[in-house]
């Protein structure tokens, strides 16, 4: 009896052994999938339009920081599903309205934007919290955040 105890544990922890295997290798391919579609995607959308002034920001697993310069950037699409992502704007001049389209999922989303700029947040925000801590005054052009997001934080600051 005590052969076929330790066959049967034996047997279930080959079993658990292959599934997560399994698991490992079916995430690293849809890592490695998401990824070719992304830059795909931003080489096709390059191609089609080169003067278009809005960037595209994907995260998918990780820590990354996006720092723009670009003084004609008036918009920003964001996708950030399971990762930590901080979006630098200081160097960004906005002399008229822009906007940020952010989509996220279990993440963490930082936000410097310059003096000198609003900052609106509206969108659908499921199970989040969101701060927003720049000053409001209605003069000065104003940065709109649409956001989709879903268990996450987001914060908005100013440099």
């Amino acid at each position: 009896m005590a052969k076929e105890k330790s066959s049967k544990s034996c047997g279930f922890k080959r079993f658990i052994r292959r599934t997560i295997l399994i698991v490992i290798a079916v995430e690293a391919i849809i890592i490695a999938v998401l990824k070719v579609l992304d830059y795909f995607n931003s080489n096709k959308a390059d191609k089609e339009n080169p003067g278009r002034d809005f960037k595209e920001v994907f995260n998918f697993f990780g820590a990354k920081k996006f720092a723009f310069n670009d003084s004609d950037v008036s918009g920003i699409i964001v996708k950030n599903i399971f990762g930590s992502t901080e979006l630098d704007l200081t160097g960004v001049q906005f002399k008229e309205d822009g906007f940020i389209s952010l989509s996220s999922v279990m993440s963490a989303v930082r936000i410097i934007v310059p003096k000198g700029v609003n900052v609106k947040i509206d969108g659908l925000i499921k199970a989040s919290s969101i701060s927003n801590d720049v000053p409001e005054d209605p003069s000065l052009p104003t940065l709109y955040i649409a956001s989709k997001v879903t268990c996450s934080a987001v914060m908005v600051s100013d440099f």
